[in-house]
């Protein structure tokens, strides 16, 4: 159980990844830009790489006003996928910690 709340105090409060931690990608040999810009959320970091087969990938990171991660989404050759979204990943961790309380109950 203890295991499920630091779970869950991680998605609540962790960074996961800072902006300023991506500022370095534009260095590695595989990146061609970082850019930044404001929203109304708070901030939008968007990142173009070249991956496996020379194909070019564009990432989306969506943080809050207090600079946490809310999501993340990846396109790869027009293919989006959804890699992160802390809203869900919370619920995910409520409902099993709310599983595993019902289960002990019963268990009682």
């Amino acid at each position: 159980m203890n295991k499920m709340i630091e779970r869950l105090y991680d998605e609540v409060y962790s960074p996961k990844v800072s902006p300023e931690e991506l500022i370095n990608n534009v260095i590695l040999p595989n990146y061609t830009s970082v850019n930044f810009e404001s929203n109304n959320v708070g901030l939008l970091v968007t990142t173009t790489c070249m991956i496996d087969n020379d194909l070019t990938a564009e990432y989306k990171y969506q943080f809050d006003k207090e600079k946490k991660l809310l999501t993340l989404i990846g396109d790869v050759n027009g293919k989006t996928d959804f890699i992160y979204d802390r809203d869900k990943e919370i619920k995910r961790k409520y409902k099993e910690i709310k599983k595993y309380m019902n289960i002990g109950v019963q268990a009682v």
